[in-house]
């Protein structure tokens, strides 16, 4: 850690281990990754500079300290800490009367550099570990933050950008800016007696799937205030107890967030009220259906076998794939005894 923390503030050491490092990619918004044999999970390609330098070249993109921020120091077998860039690329735009495709395109410098690449938050959802998920979370974020803070909030002056997109200082009243996220409280309703769960649909999510409720904290509550107020907001349920529990996730889309949970108890008798301009739908479900979604979640991570008929669309069908911190919730709560 005090490596990562002495290259974060040192331009000189950063610049020094750019070209000996390696890397994550973004092109497009779309994280390069590297599919398991089953399909159904990936994990990050991480490449090493001088692999993926004249590859790169030959589809005209280059990696370089602007658009590249440090994400982590990797240590050796021998004890020897190896820089982890993430380096987020931008393909010129084809006209539309082009011939060439760039999705074709893409796919070409994908397979040339031994992987594909998938939308940002297919990725998020099913990556195989969260230490891929954090990097990448962590890669999208301080890039995007560094390509759109350029002046000072204060005077109006440039900025000038550490080299491992860590901080920002002004060159005129020397005030120093640091990337930001938004807490967000994702909160998961049981009825009294623990043997049902409050899930709701957002809109234009894929059918059949059911979540947690999530909203963004605001200026002056708390989280725990927060969570409660979300539920009242999007499905008019008033909480008997609101509790956090050990669980926090970062989540880049659509900017940098910090994702916190909670659990509540609620009356199951309260007439559910959907915030419509959020929600498509909000019901209380037993045991036995989100157990069985939770199965499906698990066998089809990517979602390839949801219905995609409008009859079924309220069903309850699947959860978020692992790579999600409701996932983890409702998982959590499977394992848990209805109260006595």
């Amino acid at each position: 850690m005090r490596t990562l923390d002495h290259w974060t503030q040192s331009d000189a050491a950063v610049t020094a281990e750019f070209h000996v490092g390696k890397f994550a990619l973004l092109v497009d918004r779309k994280p390069l990754v590297k599919f398991n044999p089953d399909q159904q999970s990936m994990k990050l390609c991480i490449l090493h500079y001088n692999d993926m330098k004249y590859k790169l070249a030959d589809y005209g993109l280059s990696v370089d300290l602007p658009n590249s921020a440090l994400l982590d120091a990797d240590q050796t077998n021998t004890g020897d800490f190896i820089a982890v860039f993430g380096s987020s690329l931008r393909t010129v735009e084809m006209p539309d009367d082009s011939p060439i495709s760039i999705d074709k395109v893409r796919g070409e410098l994908a397979e040339t550099l031994g992987g594909s690449f998938v939308d940002l938050r297919r990725a998020m959802l099913t990556l195989e570990n969260d230490t891929d998920r954090n990097l990448l979370a962590r890669m999208y974020s301080l890039t995007r933050w560094a390509r759109t803070y350029r002046r000072c909030p204060k005077c109006g002056a440039a900025l000038k950008m550490r080299a491992s997109k860590s901080a920002a200082a002004c060159i005129t009243c020397d005030r120093i800016f640091y990337p930001t996220f938004v807490p967000v409280a994702i909160c998961l309703v049981s009825n009294r007696a623990n043997t049902h769960v409050l899930l709701i649909r957002h809109q234009r999510t894929v059918n059949t799937v059911y979540t947690a409720i999530a909203g963004f904290a605001q200026m002056g509550e708390s989280l725990e205030e927060s969570a409660r107020r979300e539920v009242a907001e999007e499905v008019g349920i008033e909480c008997d107890k609101v509790w956090q529990i050990s669980a926090t996730q970062s989540w880049p889309i659509p900017e940098g967030s910090l994702m916190c949970a909670f659990r509540a108890i609620a009356d199951s008798r309260q007439k559910i009220d959907v915030c419509t301009e959020e929600l498509e739908g909000a019901r209380w479900f037993s045991r036995e259906d989100v157990k069985l979604a939770y199965e499906n979640s698990l066998r089809d991570p990517q979602l390839q076998f949801a219905p995609r008929t409008k009859s079924v669309i309220q069903q309850l069908r699947y959860i978020p794939p692992q790579g999600a911190i409701a996932h983890r919730i409702i998982k959590e709560w499977l394992e848990e005894k209805p109260y006595v």
